[in-house]
């Protein structure tokens, strides 16, 4: 990332691969008070979950995103359903490697994705079929991507604290010891970063991800009940 920092500094613009959150999350941290280069996070779809960190040159820098990125939609037969990793599991067999393709969007009869801009026309060209069904692939513009949707199970729960092994405790329903197990044995994310802190005190729209679990999101903070404990509303990922 200091690489490419430094090559933006003298061409203008320069674009990472896709980043997983953790990635993408760090690289932020790194460059947060680095003046000499503007870094921004962008996936192509709104709200996106894998992004390209995207460094110019505060002085002089021009970016376009659609020379940063290729949209892409990749349509089937009504009656045949692909899932997000029928559409990955296709492409990655043309011999593209994962982080040269960002978030993908299964809808009916379709999907949407973003790739490098480089690796559109291949795709298009190449992929023809994901697993025994029929594709056809074209490009679209990136005014027409969907917005990420988040699908989330809302659950209304109440708390002592806002504790990392409390607010595990709510959104899985399990008890404080097994919650306090997983932290300490690493299987536990605050915002992509591992966390084997207890009692860190969570805020509002912290993502948290355990491993063998799922995700959920501390979507908002409310009032005290009467026995003083916390209102909570949390969004489990469906899996």
């Amino acid at each position: 990332m200091d690489d490419l920092a430094e090559k933006a500094i003298k061409i203008g613009c320069v674009a990472s691969r896709f980043l997983t959150p953790a990635e993408a999350q760090t690289v932020a941290m790194y460059f947060k008070n680095k003046k000499h280069v503007e870094l921004s996070l962008d996936g192509g779809f709104e709200n996106a979950e894998r992004v390209r960190a995207i460094f110019k040159n505060p002085d002089w820098g021009i970016c376009k995103r659609n020379e940063i990125f290729t949209a892409l939609r990749v349509t089937h037969r009504p009656q045949d359903t692909l899932g997000h990793r029928d559409i990955l599991g296709a492409i990655m067999a043309l011999g593209i490697e994962r982080d040269t393709i960002g978030d993908i969007i299964c809808q009916e009869n379709c999907a949407t994705l973003v790739c490098l801009q480089e690796l559109g026309a291949y795709i298009i060209e190449n992929l023809s079929k994901a697993g025994r069904v029929g594709v056809t692939v074209a490009q679209i513009s990136l005014d027409e991507l969907p917005e990420r949707q988040e699908e989330l199970k809302i659950k209304t729960d109440t708390v002592a604290s806002l504790r990392l092994d409390a607010i595990i405790c709510a959104a899985f329903d399990l008890p404080r010891a097994k919650a306090s197990e997983l932290i300490d044995a690493g299987k536990v994310s605050a915002d992509h970063i591992p966390c084997l802190q207890p009692a860190k005190e969570l805020s509002e729209g912290t993502l948290l991800s355990i491993r063998g679990l799922g995700r959920a999101k501390l979507i908002e903070v409310g009032g005290l009940s009467r026995k003083g404990r916390i209102f909570i509303k949390i969004g489990i990922y469906e899996r």
